[in-house]
């Protein structure tokens, strides 16, 4: 089952995102994305940046978060802890 993900990161830039991103080798074009993912958008927000994504299954972003974020974020360093609302996806609809 689909699952949907709002990561709140209170206190970070997005010079942080960007960094992460960057070690991640994940581009613009698609690039180095992660195997499972549907949708991702990122952005500034009044305390830090938020990110919401949406993957084909749990197992997709776990296995992402265990093998390539984290490592991600402990190079990057000062990552804070996210707040977290992870939900099963109803339905949902990209615009092309």
């Amino acid at each position: 089952m689909a699952i949907g993900q709002i990561l709140r990161f209170s206190g970070a830039s997005i010079d942080k995102y960007d960094a992460v991103q960057n070690e991640l080798g994940w581009r613009d074009d698609g690039t180095g994305a992660p195997d499972g993912l549907i949708a991702h958008a990122a952005g500034s927000t009044d305390d830090g940046f938020c990110v919401i994504d949406q993957w084909q299954s749990a197992a997709h972003w776990d296995t992402f978060f265990s093998q390539r974020l984290m490592p991600a974020f402990q190079k990057v360093g000062d990552i804070p802890q996210p707040d977290v609302t992870r939900f099963d996806v109803h339905r949902s609809y990209i615009a092309e």
